[in-house]
């Protein structure tokens, strides 16, 4: 079974970013849709790897596989949409719905999941008292988001980080920034390439799935607020919902293993309330 990362790569790279900017800046946004629509009937007829993978998923939650697929592929062509219009300044942040008090977008910890468009919730965030977030992605797509902004010398109130290069001084260095106010999201989804035995096992939907470690420690290691954070859309608006993780455990060890059975049933949880929006496309089971 291959994972995430031995896949090829599913997300658009800097070239495709660079022409569906441009094409949305020159003709609007129906024509990005149209593109995806094609783009994702062309995945589900022509990529069979995630297609199997997409539809043992559906067949798992009882879904029918088929549709189920093809509606996953298309709602995650238009997420790719939406995070073009967010990096043109054009997105409507009235619709944004947040169901937490926004005074938790200070100084906390974001872990997050390949659910929804998280990576949008930056045009609404900016926009709380100029807060800067810091964002940690595999190095791969890390480097083509800075390359792609900087090429177009896009203004944003964010640091983009690869999450396989944490050492000691990035760990002051976000540890600061939490204290000053600043926000953390990072996936706890995921295993990286570079740490594939620093994980962790664990029940999702019935079945026994690996996650990494890494995420949950650094959170814990930074002693600020921790929430589970999704972005999911819902019609066209973009419900924000944020679950704070409480724990009155003092040992390390203990504190880690509620923080694990915590994130993987809030993980569970969205995933079946959002299950065409679960953007994984791979096997994550055995």
């Amino acid at each position: 079974m291959k994972k995430w990362f031995q896949m090829p790569e599913c997300a658009a790279g800097k070239k495709r970013l660079l022409l569906s900017y441009f094409l949305y800046k020159i003709f609007g946004s129906s024509i990005l849709r149209i593109i995806a629509f094609f783009v994702s009937l062309s995945v589900f007829l022509f990529n069979s790897e995630r297609r199997n993978s997409s539809i043992k998923f559906y067949k798992l939650i009882k879904k029918p596989p088929i549709l189920s697929t093809y509606r996953q592929f298309f709602n995650y062509a238009n997420s790719l949409v939406d995070k073009i219009i967010s990096f043109s300044g054009n997105f409507d942040t009235n619709k944004f719905i947040l169901k937490n008090d926004p005074n938790i977008y200070k100084g906390a910890f974001f872990i997050t999941t390949h659910i929804g468009n998280i990576e949008i919730l930056r045009c609404l965030i900016e926009k709380f008292d100029n807060l800067r977030t810091n964002i940690f992605l595999q190095g791969n797509f890390c480097e083509t988001f800075n390359s792609f902004l900087k090429t177009l010398e896009i203004k944003v109130n964010a640091d983009i980080f690869p999450v396989e290069e944490i050492d000691i001084e990035t760990s002051i260095i976000i540890s600061e920034r939490l204290k000053n106010g600043e926000i953390v999201f990072m996936a706890g989804d995921r295993i990286s390439a570079q740490n594939e035995n620093k994980v962790y096992e664990g029940d999702f939907l019935g079945k026994k799935i690996q996650l990494p470690q890494g995420t949950l420690k650094f959170a814990l290691m930074m002693n600020v607020p921790i929430y589970f954070i999704v972005c999911a859309k819902e019609g066209k608006n973009y419900i924000v919902q944020a679950e704070e993780f409480i724990s009155e455990k003092n040992k390390k060890q203990e504190k880690l293993d509620e923080l694990k059975q915590a994130y993987l049933k809030f993980l569970e949880k969205y995933t079946l309330k959002y299950p065409y929006q679960f953007y994984n496309f791979y096997q994550m089971w055995d």
